[in-house]
């Protein structure tokens, strides 16, 4: 099977074009020596307070993609702040001295062959490229399946033989698989397909109806009725970090491993995809559902006082209310000319559906996920920052 590694020809002009202007760290350094483990998102995160943008701050062009250079352990990254916006460029290390070159940071697919870093850590992402992992209702129905072996055991791990029922003709490299869960939209209910749980791979020793097949791997125990699916050994990663093309918002459905909360570098899944406008590389930021506390009496009061005093403010009044537990920390907020609606604003930030002293505290940012495989329904992404768990159900939005 072909491995993946990422050079740096990233395709900076296919990605849309980011109005912000790059935040740097406060504590950024003025240069940095790559060692082996970096990878680009990390390196990048040393200078800025969104790594993700990384393609900005090296500002690549057509012309450096046509002669990439690779970066490795030993190199020198240095942050450049003499003008408008901060840039990255390298200085290469080597036994003779230092070279300064321009960097093209990019993504291409090739042989491990060096040390090169890549972009993010590959082999957490690898197995979810190379095997299916969504499908629609029944499309496992007509595969074969193994029908068992002749040795005196049920279940099948690497190196056992076993007969299989009849697969299309030529192919001989399978994956093993179970069908799983369905993944339902948690807003409508609406099923967005079905999961798939990867237990291993094949090979067709003896083909015919039954064939012979050998198990050449195995993650987890392999029983009779077991499917098999042709597997795909040539599925590139290529891909350019970016926000959304569009407004997105949506859901986590499910976490690899059907853990209740996921940490960094963990898989999870997205009841949005590609007929949401998701893509791979898309980057969201992930928010916690805020937390619900219930008002006294008091608090009650001084809520129906701001909803009676909002009635006929004008477009363009500004006024002071007191916080009631949800609001800024300063304990008041004001509302001008953005707000045209002072109780809409206020109950859609405070309040809940839980009683009717319920308040529903603000959703509270915890983390970032980028996108690398992409269903029409749903897509599953990779959690690069968070602070504490990511959880099921949390939100997935535009990055600010």
């Amino acid at each position: 099977m072909r491995q993946l590694v990422v050079s740096l020809a990233l395709l900076l002009a296919t990605a849309p074009a980011v109005a912000d202007t790059l935040k740097l760290r406060d504590n950024a350094p003025d240069k940095y020596v790559v060692v082996k483990g970096d990878t680009l998102w990390d390196i990048s995160g040393k200078f800025l307070k969104d790594p993700w943008r990384w393609p900005q701050i090296w500002r690549m062009n057509r012309t450096d993609i046509t002669n990439p250079h690779w970066i490795y352990p030993g190199d020198m990254i240095v942050l450049d702040r003499s003008g408008k916006e901060p840039r990255l460029s390298l200085v290469k290390g080597s036994k003779g001295g230092m070279q300064t070159v321009k960097l093209s940071p990019g993504v291409r697919a090739t042989e491990i062959g060096n040390d090169a870093i890549p972009p993010i850590p590959i082999r957490v992402i690898h197995p979810f490229l190379a095997q299916p992992r969504v499908v629609a209702k029944g499309a496992l129905d007509n595969a074969p399946f193994i029908l068992g072996t002749n040795a005196e055991r049920v279940v099948l791990g690497s190196g056992d033989d076993a007969f299989a029922t009849g697969g299309k003709p030529g192919v001989t490299r399978w994956n093993v698989v179970r069908p799983g869960k369905a993944l339902k939209d948690p807003e409508t209910g609406e099923v967005l397909g079905y999961e798939v749980e990867y237990l291993g791979d094949a090979r067709t020793v003896t083909e015919g109806a039954p064939q012979k097949i050998r198990i050449t791997q195995s993650v987890r125990e392999i029983l009779p009725k077991d499917k098999l699916v042709e597997a795909d050994t040539s599925i590139p990663f290529e891909y350019v970090p970016h926000a959304p093309a569009g407004k997105i918002s949506g859901r986590i459905i499910s976490a690899y491993g059907g853990l209740s909360d996921s940490g960094r570098y963990q898989t999870v899944v997205i009841n949005r995809g590609l007929l949401d406008g998701l893509e791979p590389g898309v980057v969201l930021a992930v928010y916690r559902e805020g937390q619900a506390v219930t008002l006294t009496r008091d608090e009650k009061a001084r809520m129906g006082w701001v909803d009676e005093k909002s009635k006929g403010v004008s477009d363009g009044s500004a006024w002071l209310y007191s916080d009631v537990r949800c609001l800024k920390e300063d304990g008041k907020a004001t509302y001008d000319d953005q707000a045209t609606d002072v109780r809409t604003a206020f109950r859609s930030t405070c309040l809940g559906s839980h009683s009717d002293r319920a308040v529903k505290l603000p959703d509270a940012r915890s983390g970032l996920v980028m996108v690398y495989r992409v269903y029409d329904h749903v897509s599953y992404a990779l959690i690069m920052q968070s602070d504490g768990p990511v959880y099921l159900l949390d939100t997935v939005k535009n990055p600010d």
